[in-house]
């Protein structure tokens, strides 16, 4: 299982010169708002992707003044992996000393699985937030996934390019072929991903919360009952006056509803970060039953719209799952009792403070 033994942050956001060895069970991490206990959490994450939960630009990651920050992991079985930022130089990654290809092979090595107060996206937010959600399970799971997703990619890139060039159907012609061969693997493998992690996912929400007629739809698309070169054919015309690819694996969404209603109308703020947790806690205990890997969780003030008694349901998987945990809060003594509430022995969890950027344990 991935975890990590030890992480040293420099010059990110608030976090000058710090180092922490976490638990491989729960580490908690404490402190006021704007302390940096977050910056911990995300200074994992960019670890793990290359890049910050809150924004894509270098500046703000990097402390003011500085020119470069970077987050340096050691990980079980002797993995090392590196990620730094400078203003004059795109991003370095390396693993175990050599460069990574791309982000997705940080990925590969460190699966996370992040909720924070982002999460509330996959209900509220567009399908790309849902796509990025289904694509993150497929991505761990069909090692061919990525492949064809970069390739389509490519091929959507340059065919909306000749599309606001207004080109004939023969230019077209090389770029639809590969993408309609793209656009059906991609949507397969969503499927047969789907297929068999959303009973997983019921499931698990069963242990979390109570929700009647919750239903989760996936739509590819494009319409179920045509090939994608037909709805390419008949959507040329149109395509060609907005200057982009309507129907395709682009458009797919994870549609989340409640009867007819989708259910971020109908929920309370609770229920929907229960909801959301299910989903996220989820897609890492398959991962885990299907290939045997661990995903990191990293959870951001965990307290937050939830009662004690939800916040403990939700620690309660956690400590099952058998995954490495970071969760943040702002106040100790509740934070303690909920992990301990939940199964984590005191051997299982550590607790660290964060003040004014500096951590301490």
């Amino acid at each position: 299982m991935p975890s990590i033994r030890k992480i040293q942050i420099s010059t990110f956001r608030n976090l000058d010169q710090e180092q922490l060895e976490p638990s491989t069970a729960a580490t908690l991490i404490v402190g006021e708002n704007g302390s940096g206990k977050s910056s911990i959490l995300e200074a994992i994450h960019f670890l793990g992707l290359g890049r910050s939960f809150r924004n894509t630009q270098q500046t703000p990651l990097i402390q003011h003044g500085k020119r470069a920050c970077s987050v340096f992991g050691e990980l079980d079985k002797g993995l090392t992996m590196g990620v730094s930022r400078s203003l004059d130089e795109p991003p370095q990654m390396r693993v175990q000393g050599d460069r990574a290809a791309s982000s997705s092979e940080l990925a590969r090595h460190l699966p996370l699985q992040l909720l924070n107060a982002e999460a509330f996206r996959l209900l509220e937010g567009g399908p790309k937030t849902r796509r990025q959600y289904i694509d993150w399970g497929v991505f761990h799971v069909e090692h061919g996934f990525h492949g064809h997703w970069r390739d389509f990619k490519r091929c959507l890139q340059n065919r909306n390019a000749l599309l606001k060039q207004k080109a004939k159907s023969a230019e077209l012609a090389p770029w639809t072929q590969e993408f309609v061969l793209h656009a059906r693997a991609i949507d397969a493998q969503r499927k047969a991903y789907l297929d068999l992690f959303i009973p997983y996912l019921e499931r698990m929400l069963d242990q979390l919360i109570s929700l009647e007629g919750l239903e989760f739809r996936y739509y590819r698309g494009w319409a179920e009952d045509e090939d994608i070169a037909e709805a390419l054919a008949s959507n040329i015309e149109r395509d060609r006056m907005l200057g982009h690819t309507s129907p395709g694996p682009q458009r797919a969404d994870l549609k989340i509803r409640i009867g007819k209603q989708y259910a971020s109308d109908i929920l309370s703020r609770g229920q929907q970060k229960l909801l959301v947790s299910a989903m996220k806690l989820a897609q890492g205990a398959f991962l885990a039953e299907e290939s045997g890997r661990q995903c990191v969780y990293l959870i951001d003030d965990l307290p937050a719209e939830l009662d004690r008694e939800n916040r403990e349901k939700v620690c309660r998987l956690l400590q099952g799952l058998g995954s490495q945990v970071f969760l943040t809060g702002t106040d100790a003594e509740e934070l303690v009792k909920t992990v301990e509430a939940s199964g984590f022995t005191t051997k299982e969890y550590k607790l660290f403070h964060v003040k004014h950027g500096r951590i301490s344990g």
